[in-house]
């Protein structure tokens, strides 16, 4: 049995939304689609901080089997002194590494 969305969402614009077999669709004015609930979304597994000339391993069980995806942020603007290194990230398994960079980073993992 279907329940028609003005029964669900009694106080929204429900011709905005659209029922689509087992999920639902969110439009834009325009029509087009801008969340649908069959879409698969990043996930933020961890953010954690490494420091210039640091090494760290990170094991996540939960990545078994998914695509990951992991980014650096720098913490201060470059130097223009000397080279900034980035760290580089990698992955084997569910550990994820990230070393190697002359500057202090945040890491962002992410996980779908």
């Amino acid at each position: 049995m279907t329940t028609p969305l003005r029964e669900l969402f009694p106080d929204s614009n429900t011709s905005s939304m659209t029922s689509v077999g087992f999920g639902l669709d969110i439009r834009n004015a325009a029509g087009s689609v801008v969340f649908s609930t069959n879409d698969i979304t990043w996930n933020q597994v961890d953010m954690f901080l490494v420091n210039g000339g640091q090494t760290v391993s990170r094991n996540y069980p939960i990545l078994q089997g998914r695509e990951y995806l992991a980014t650096q942020l720098l913490i201060n603007p470059p130097p223009l002194d000397r080279r900034a290194i980035a760290h580089t990230i990698t992955r084997s398994g569910n550990i994820v590494t990230v070393g190697g960079g002359s500057e202090q980073a945040y890491i962002v993992v992410l996980m779908r």
